[in-house]
């Protein structure tokens, strides 16, 4: 191949039409075919113009979207008990997600409990009819927004003042929907799904020193194994295990009055469990995991003369609460002021309640206490 054709076919391959037909007229000219000819085309066809994916680029946005959502979970403090079948604390509805309505209602059927038709005695007519109860969670959108100054301001800063506010945005979310499930969790217990320590029997006769024990636990236990409708542990790797969720008050109360609390964890920790759903635990008592949060609802006003500090803790089987998703967490930026400033923002469509069957909470207990202030 002689040099004309060499330079066609390399043209060919590594230009715009435009170019190549520029290439072609200087080599078919007859136009010396010399290196300084060829570089003089060079930037054209290398592309002087970088390739470059913006803040703002779909590609970006769609990393940093399915970031958010794996990140997420892990700072919501109900992740570890919430999932899709019915062997979780929060059993996660995703009916609505991406489909019309704000509300889903689901059914319970309650056990069968009438007694069996014994012998040749007549069956038909004698059926047991089926029990169901309904409840019901309702959607709603939750949003917030970051917008930074601009780009002069960007640049006083050592740190990324838009990472900053993507993570600020994520923390958010995550306290949004834990405050949700907590707010929802801890509404008033009805009449047969409390229990309180000492011998009180209301928070009027809450006395000073009635903190959380192991032996209460065990009481609280026993009432969700009696209970009708019975409280059903969660099944975990063979087990069956209950949650507790406390105020950091009461856990500093059992690990401190309790003297049995440091002999009881020496024990549980030489058998030990790696499954998620003991993570972070403070400890375990017969079947029991129990956590701390600040979230847990508190009081100042328990006792005879209104003054007593005390705590409503959330003792917890499966399908205490439902949480409903709309839209999953999603993310927006966008640029303002001919794109010197950039904002970001954050939102997500969902519901919590605590499930309630037939005006009785349906799969956990109030745990009221005295609690001392730390």
């Amino acid at each position: 191949m002689n040099l004309r054709s060499r330079l066609i076919a390399l043209f060919s391959a590594i230009t715009a039409p435009a170019v190549l037909a520029a290439g072609r007229a200087l080599v078919w000219a007859g136009a010396p075919a010399s290196a300084a000819a060829v570089l003089a085309l060079l930037p054209t066809i290398a592309g002087a113009t970088d390739t470059e994916f913006l803040t703002g680029a779909t590609e970006t946005v769609k990393r940093w979207a399915s970031d958010l959502w794996l990140e997420l979970p892990e700072q919501v403090f109900w992740n570890q008990y919430m999932g899709k079948d019915a062997n979780s604390i929060i059993q996660t509805k995703q009916d609505l997600e991406g489909q019309p309505g704000d509300k889903i209602t689901f059914t319970l059927a309650r056990q069968l409990s009438g007694a069996a038709v014994t012998g040749d005695s007549t069956l038909e007519g004698n059926e047991e009819a089926i029990s169901f109860y309904s409840d019901d969670v309702t959607i709603d959108q939750y949003r917030n927004a970051v917008r930074l100054k601009g780009k002069l301001s960007e640049r006083r800063t050592a740190f990324s003042q838009r990472q900053t506010a993507k993570t600020l945005l994520k923390d958010w979310l995550a306290d949004l929907i834990d405050d949700s499930i907590f707010t929802a969790l801890s509404t008033s217990p009805t009449a047969t799904r409390a229990v309180y320590g000492g011998d009180a029997t209301s928070t009027a006769t809450i006395e000073a020193t009635d903190y959380l024990t192991l032996a209460l636990i065990t009481k609280a236990k026993t009432k969700a194994r009696k209970a009708t409708p019975q409280i059903f542990p969660v099944k975990i790797d063979g087990g069956d295990y209950f949650l507790l969720v406390v105020s950091p008050d009461v856990i500093h109360d059992l690990k401190t009055a309790d003297p049995a609390w440091a002999q009881a964890q020496r024990e549980a920790q030489a058998r030990g469990n790696s499954n998620p759903l003991f993570s972070g635990a403070e400890g375990i008592w017969d079947g029991v995991v129990i956590r701390s949060s600040v979230r847990v609802s508190v009081a100042t006003n328990w006792g005879a003369g209104t003054n007593l500090n005390g705590a409503e803790n959330l003792f917890l089987g499966r399908q205490a609460g439902a949480f409903a998703w709309g839209a999953k967490p999603s993310w927006t930026e966008k640029s303002f002021d001919y794109a010197n400033k950039v904002g970001y923002s954050i939102a997500a469509i969902f519901g919590v309640t605590k499930a309630v069957f037939n005006s009785v909470d349906h799969g956990m207990l109030t745990v009221r206490t005295a609690r001392s202030s730390n």
